[in-house]
């Protein structure tokens, strides 16, 4: 059997809606995005400018006077009539990705060492070099965390025997 369809939209309700063609400004992260990956694989300054347009832009259109940016609406319209809403994923991955293409050192989340996730955090490859370096680390942590929890846990032991 096939599921059931899903239930007719509520277009009056809708508060956004997208298309090929939309006429609204998310702030959404994948077009930087990838102009970070095309200027790390290519070193071409082109993505770079093209970035650069893109933040003028949202500075210039998005940002609001109390702090923070808001979504567009109606992006015919010089200007765009601004949304009442700032998506977290503006600070969370886009303005990461603006942050990563205008940085000048290619070691700041080398892309042989790392992979960037949906949510754009950067997750260390299997078995490079900064993946054993974290593995490491992380095992002295639990080591010494595990040491420190045992001599508490003798301590308190001793002071009950001493009580009794």
């Amino acid at each position: 059997p096939h599921p059931p369809p899903p239930p007719p939209l509520d277009y009056d309700n809708l508060l956004y809606t997208m298309s090929p063609m939309s006429n609204n400004d998310y702030l959404r992260p994948e077009v930087v995005e990838s102009l970070f990956y095309l200027f790390r694989a290519t070193g071409d300054p082109i993505y770079r400018e093209w970035g650069w347009s893109m933040f003028r832009a949202f500075e210039m259109f998005c940002k609001v006077p109390t702090g923070g940016y808001t979504v567009m609406s109606q992006l015919g319209q010089i200007p765009p009539v601004p949304a009442d809403k700032m998506e977290s994923f503006w600070l969370a991955e886009t303005l990461k990705y603006f942050y990563l293409l205008f940085s000048d050192d290619p070691d700041e989340i080398p892309l042989d060492q790392y992979v960037f996730n949906t949510e754009a955090h950067p997750l260390p490859i299997w078995g490079s070099a900064h993946d054993v370096a974290v593995r490491a680390k992380l095992s002295r942590e639990v080591q010494q965390r595990m040491q420190a929890l045992d001599e508490l846990l003798r301590r308190r032991g001793s002071r009950r025997r001493g009580a009794a």
